[in-house]
């Protein structure tokens, strides 16, 4: 009996052509709309509504965050509070709105002249939302007087560490005349920057005097100067090296502690006008990977870097000097480093460059059970994937392989690098 029914549904004719759609973002859907010829008020109005809001917002007084819910839900938005709202007392809560930029922008609006903090909270998402599609939209980025425009990027960053122990290179640079070599070759290669470390971070790694770490990285610092207008960066956290470094030339400090482990690096960074790479870290080189626990990983690491930025704006750090970092390997664990790359673009919501140094980590080599020197391959998918993702600058040993991998990625998305 069943045979003629699946017969006549096999010989059912495909006549309407259903595709689903993916667009990224508001331009692509609006070019799918203008496609079906729709009208140009219809297009700006439908493309608001399929790309909602979804905003989390921390520390929100219980009173505040009703009458949040209140005002979102008149204007056919939601919002999400903890159950602990409800009781009205005076503690805080964290919620979550959604809704069309348009409803967010009319609460932030209409709460502004409301209690219970509600009038700072208007300011901070009118700013957010001022701002919001800054980084989104790959305007160009400025360092050290140099326009990088957005099909120039990510960005690569050229590791150079003039150490004996660092995890993968430790010993190869070691002396000044093989660093500098290597320097000029990853410039000929199309390194953006060069990074120059005179200390091992790898983990379970000892402290380096400062001395030493000066006489490393500083006459070579001034070399590269010399013969290139490469941009320089010094990866420390010592505000004395950082001080020196910037004196003989360098552009961008790169500091793992996120200005954590020497308080006088926010001053020295702000009196030079320097750029500065903000990472964050759990603990310190030498125990950052013994037994790394989080509650929330991506949200701790976000709210470290709200509250590091907050802190260097406070020091007279311009916001257009800071780059960050959620440092991959730093303090976290294989699966904590790959969550971090599937949330990436979480910390767009900041507004600053972000940077990613995953080059032939040790997460890598868990997956694929290789060595250093074999990560090659796995290296360059993440690099792929970041540049996919909108990354700006990738910290990479291998940059030859890496500005090859970029330069696909890039033609896919439209870009020429």
């Amino acid at each position: 009996m069943l045979l003629p029914v699946l017969k006549q549904l096999l010989l059912l004719k495909m006549e309407y052509k259903i595709r689903q759609l993916f667009p990224k973002n508001k331009a692509e859907a609006e070019e799918e709309f203008a496609r079906i010829k729709a009208t140009s008020h219809g297009i700006k109005i439908m493309s608001e509504k399929l790309f909602n809001l979804v905003l989390k917002i921390s520390e929100v007084d219980n009173k505040a965050a009703n009458i949040i819910k209140q005002e979102m839900l008149s204007r056919n938005g939601e919002a999400v509070l903890s159950r602990n709202s409800l009781y009205l007392g005076s503690e805080k809560s964290d919620i979550i709105i959604f809704g069309t930029e348009k409803t967010i922008r009319s609460l932030a609006e209409k709460i502004k002249s409301q209690p219970f903090g509600l009038k700072l909270l208007s300011s901070e998402i009118k700013d957010f939302l001022e701002h919001k599609n800054d980084t989104a939209e790959k305007n160009d980025l400025k360092i050290a007087g140099r326009v990088f425009s957005s099909n120039e990027r990510p960005l690569i960053m050229g590791i150079l560490n003039t150490t004996p122990d660092s995890f993968y290179d430790g010993g190869k640079y070691f002396s000044f005349d093989k660093a500098l070599a290597k320097a000029v070759q990853m410039i000929e290669e199309g390194a953006s920057i060069i990074d120059v470390g005179g200390m091992s971070t790898r983990p379970g790694s000892e402290e380096t005097d400062s001395e030493e770490e000066i006489k490393r990285t500083i006459p070579l610092i001034k070399e590269i100067k010399k013969k290139s207008d490469v941009l320089v960066s010094v990866d420390t956290y010592r505000s004395r090296v950082a001080e020196e470094a910037i004196n003989a030339g360098a552009d961008i400090i790169n500091d793992i502690s996120g200005l954590i482990l020497d308080k006088e690096m926010k001053n020295v960074v702000s009196e030079s006008k320097s750029h500065i790479i903000i990472m964050h870290m759990k603990g310190t080189p030498k125990d950052m990977q013994i037994n790394p626990v989080y509650e929330n990983l991506i949200e701790e690491i976000y709210s470290f870097f709200y509250t590091q930025i907050n802190s260097a704006l406070e020091a007279g750090i311009k916001k257009d000097k800071i780059i960050i970092d959620p440092g991959i390997g730093f303090g976290k664990t294989a699966e904590d480093n790959y969550k971090i790359l599937r949330n990436i673009e979480d910390f767009k919501s900041l507004n600053m460059p972000i940077m990613i140094g995953a080059s032939r980590k040790s997460f890598i080599g868990k997956v694929l059970n290789l060595l250093p020197g074999e990560r090659l391959e796995g290296s360059l998918a993440i690099a792929s994937y970041c540049a996919s993702k909108g990354v700006d600058i990738l910290r990479v040993h291998d940059v030859r392989e890496t500005m090859r991998a970029v330069k696909v990625i890039n033609a896919i998305w439209g870009y020429e690098k």
